[in-house]
C-alpha cells in the first residue's frame, strides 16, 4: 500500500494518522459503551479498547512501514479477542457479534489511517459508528419496504454487482477516450447515491437523511449527488428544498475535496489556490445556511417516495459524460496553448479531482504557480456551473431555483477570487 513514511524523519504526518486513527476508534467507542450501558451488560469494548484497537493497527503499519506479516500478525491478535469474547457471550445466551465485528473494522481502520488512507479510513469508522448507532432504524427498515422498493434494491444490486464486473476495461472510440466500465460506473454511482439518499430519508426523516446524504455524496461525487436528488425532486416536489439543500452540501464537499487533494499532492499550490476556495465556500456556506434555515424541520417525513431511482436519467448522464471526455481530449490536442485551460473547464463539467491532481502534479508544465491555481480554480467553476445547469434541466421548479441561489453564490464569490488569482 502506498503512503509509506518514516515516523522518526516525518513525525508531523506519522502523528497526524495516529490522531485520525484514535479519532475514529473514539467515536466508535462511545458508541459502543453507551449501547452497552443502556442494555445494563458487560461490554467486550468501549470508549477506551476501542480507540487501541486503531491505534495499534496504525502503529504497526508505522513501525513496519508497510501492510504485511506485523499487521496481520496484529489482525490474529484482535481477532482472538474477538473469538474469546464471543464464545463467553454466546454462553451467556448473546449470540450477536456486533461489537466484535466493530472491533475488528476499528482495527482494520487505524491500519489504513496508519497508511496514509486517511479518507478511506474516515469513511470506514464513521460508516460503522452510523450503523452502529442507527440500529432500531435500520432493523425497521427492511421490514418497511414494499415490494417496488425491494426490486429497486434488486436492480441496483445487478447493475453493480453483475453487469459492471463483466463490462470491458479497456478503452474504445476517437482516442480511445471511452471505456464501458468507467462509464458504467456513472450510471451504477447516480443510481447509488440516489437509493442511498432514499434509504436515509427513511431511517432519519426527510431533511436530516438528506442532509447527510449530500454530504456523503459530495465525497464521491457532487455532480452525481446534484443528478441525482434532482432527478427525485421532480418524482416529490414536496421534498425540493431539501433536496436542493442537501445538493448544495454536496457542492461544498466538492471544494473542500479540492483542497485536500491540491494540499496531498502539491502543498505549496494551496497558498495562490486558497482565496478562491474561501470565498467560494463562503458564498456558497451563507446562502446554503438561509436556504436550510427555510426548510422543514429536520426529521420531519416528508411524502413516501415510489420509486427509490431512475435508472433512464442515470444513463443520460453517463451519455452526457462520455461526450464530455471527447471534447475534452479534443481540447488538449488540437487549441495548443490554451488547451490545458480549455480542457480543464471541459473536465469540470463531470469532475475536477482529476484535472486537479493532474495540474498539482506537474500536468500543467509551462505554467506558473498562480496560472495552474487559476485553472483548477476555473474547472471548479466550471462544475459548479454544470451542476446548476443539471439541475435546471433534471429539477423541480423549487429545486432549480434554491440550488442555482447556493451554487450562483458560490460561483460568484470564487469568480471574483479567481479575477484576483490571474490579475497580472
Amino acid at each position: 500500500m502506498t503512503g509509506a513514511i518514516d515516523p522518526i524523519a516525518e513525525p508531523n504526518i506519522a502523528l497526524l494518522r495516529l490522531l485520525v486513527a484514535a479519532l475514529l476508534g473514539g467515536l466508535i467507542g462511545v458508541e459502543r459503551e453507551r449501547a452497552e450501558q443502556e442494555r445494563g451488560g458487560r461490554h467486550f469494548a468501549g470508549v477506551r479498547t476501542f480507540p487501541m484497537f486503531a491505534l495499534l493497527g496504525a502503529t504497526l503499519v508505522l513501525a513496519a512501514g508497510e501492510v504485511g506479516a506485523l499487521v496481520a500478525a496484529g489482525f490474529l491478535g484482535i481477532s482472538a479477542l474477538v473469538i474469546a469474547s464471543y464464545l463467553r457471550s454466546s454462553r451467556d445466551g448473546d449470540v450477536g457479534a456486533t461489537t466484535e465485528v466493530a472491533a475488528l473494522l476499528t482495527y482494520s481502520a487505524g491500519v489504513l489511517a496508519g497508511a496514509g488512507a486517511l479518507l478511506v479510513a474516515g469513511a470506514i469508522g464513521i460508516g460503522v459508528a452510523v450503523l452502529l448507532a442507527g440500529k432500531q432504524r435500520l432493523e425497521a427498515f427492511p421490514r418497511a419496504l414494499t415490494r417496488e422498493e425491494l426490486g429497486a434494491a434488486l436492480t441496483l444490486a445487478v447493475i453493480a454487482a453483475i453487469i459492471l464486473p463483466v463490462l470491458p476495461d479497456a478503452r474504445y472510440g476517437p482516442w480511445g477516450v471511452w471505456n464501458p466500465r468507467t462509464l458504467w460506473l456513472m450510471v451504477v454511482l447516480v443510481c447509488g447515491l440516489s437509493f442511498a439518499a432514499f434509504v436515509a430519508m427513511r431511517i432519519w426523516g426527510t431533511a436530516r437523511g438528506l442532509y447527510l446524504s449530500g454530504l456523503l455524496g459530495g465525497l464521491v461525487s457532487s455532480t452525481a449527488t446534484t443528478v441525482s436528488f434532482a432527478t427525485r425532486s421532480r418524482e416529490t416536489p414536496a421534498d425540493a428544498a431539501p433536496l436542493a439543500a442537501g445538493a448544495g452540501l454536496a457542492s461544498l464537499v466538492m471544494l473542500v475535496r479540492v483542497a485536500i487533494l491540491t494540499g496531498v499532492a502539491n502543498a505549496p499550490l494551496l497558498v495562490p489556490l486558497a482565496p478562491f476556495l474561501g470565498l467560494s465556500l463562503a458564498g456558497g456556506g451563507v446562502a446554503l445556511l438561509v436556504l436550510m434555515r427555510r426548510n422543514q424541520a429536520p426529521g420531519v417525513a416528508g411524502p413516501q417516495v415510489a420509486n427509490p431511482f431512475r435508472l433512464t436519467a442515470a444513463i443520460k448522464f453517463a451519455a452526457a459524460y462520455a461526450v464530455v471526455l471527447l471534447a475534452v481530449e479534443a481540447a488538449g490536442r488540437y487549441l495548443g496553448a490554451w488547451g490545458v485551460v480549455a480542457a480543464a473547464m471541459l473536465a469540470g463539467f463531470t469532475d475536477v479531482d482529476a484535472i486537479t491532481l493532474s495540474l498539482a502534479t506537474g500536468g500543467g508544465a509551462g505554467l506558473s504557480p498562480a496560472a495552474v491555481a487559476g485553472t483548477i480554480a476555473a474547472a471548479a467553476l466550471s462544475n459548479t456551473a454544470a451542476k446548476a445547469a443539471y439541475g435546471a434541466w433534471l429539477g423541480a421548479p423549487v429545486f432549480r431555483r434554491r440550488l442555482i441561489a447556493v451554487l450562483g453564490a458560490a460561483f460568484l464569490a470564487g469568480g471574483a477570487a479567481l479575477a484576483v488569482i490571474l490579475r497580472p
